[in-house]
């Protein structure tokens, strides 16, 4: 479902692109009307040993400005 970014709530699932890790979690409403989201990433090294490769685990944040976004999910009720 298309929706504006002024619509998100906290919670709310959006997806950003068609690739891997494309979803990301309204984390913050800024009083600006932009949204912080946060979402997991996967990278690996650009070598390789005899174990395999190494893989970097983690979560960027990032700022939404303008929409529409699609959300995916709806946040939880807050409590």
């Amino acid at each position: 479902m298309q929706v504006e970014i002024k619509d998100l709530k906290l919670g709310d699932v959006v997806r950003l692109d068609m690739q891997a890790y494309g979803c990301a979690t309204v984390r913050k409403i800024n009083e600006d009307g932009t949204v912080i989201v946060f979402r997991p990433y996967i990278q690996t090294a650009d070598f390789s040993y005899t174990g395999g490769v190494i893989c970097y685990i983690g979560t960027e944040d990032f700022t939404l400005h303008g929409g529409p976004v699609e959300r995916v999910q709806k946040g939880p009720a807050l409590k």
